[in-house]
């Protein structure tokens, strides 16, 4: 009799533990960060291809919006250059054990990715990868921003985009 009420306390207890490890967890402040992406987004500007190339105009849209769970910010983005257009996703988190924000982000007409960092700085994002950063400033209400991208080419720094946009 000893031996089964001592199983079944060691499956109660197991069962208990695995219930809890299967609660799910809430978005902390981290995760709340990546609110100012969500929603409609319209971004227009200048960019050029390299540090002497002649400028040409940017038109950007994006929609932002949460992932089920609240842990991740999905963004349907297109945009249009002269003469071509791209289509992207990006998905945007946080992650507490590395204690970063993280962006991955899915061309989808070439199949190429990539993955950047950011760093929030009250109203600026600070974003980057290899040979390229990035700054968003956006207003106090987080309805417009600006945006800046710069790229690297032999140990120098030039802007390869200056950009506004605007949440609908």
């Amino acid at each position: 009799m000893k031996r089964i009420v001592f199983g079944v306390c060691i499956v109660v207890l197991v069962f208990s533990f695995a219930a809890q490890a299967q609660v799910p967890g809430q978005p902390g402040p981290e995760h709340k960060k990546l609110e100012v992406w969500a929603g409609n987004w319209t971004i227009q500007g200048e960019a050029k291809n390299n540090p002497s190339g002649p400028p040409y105009k940017v038109n950007w849209t994006m929609q932002g919006e949460w992932l089920p769970g609240g842990f991740f910010l999905l963004i349907n983005g297109s945009a249009k250059y002269t003469d071509r257009e791209f289509r992207w996703l990006e998905v945007l988190g946080y992650d507490p054990v590395k204690k970063t924000h993280i962006g991955y982000v899915f061309w989808l007409r070439s199949g190429n990715t990539a993955t950047y960092t950011m760093t929030f700085k009250d109203r600026t994002i600070l974003t980057g990868g290899q040979g390229w950063r990035q700054e968003w400033e956006f207003s106090p209400d987080g309805m417009s921003l600006t945006g800046k991208r710069e790229r690297e080419q032999d140990g120098k720094w030039w802007t390869a985009f200056d950009v506004k946009g605007v949440k609908k």
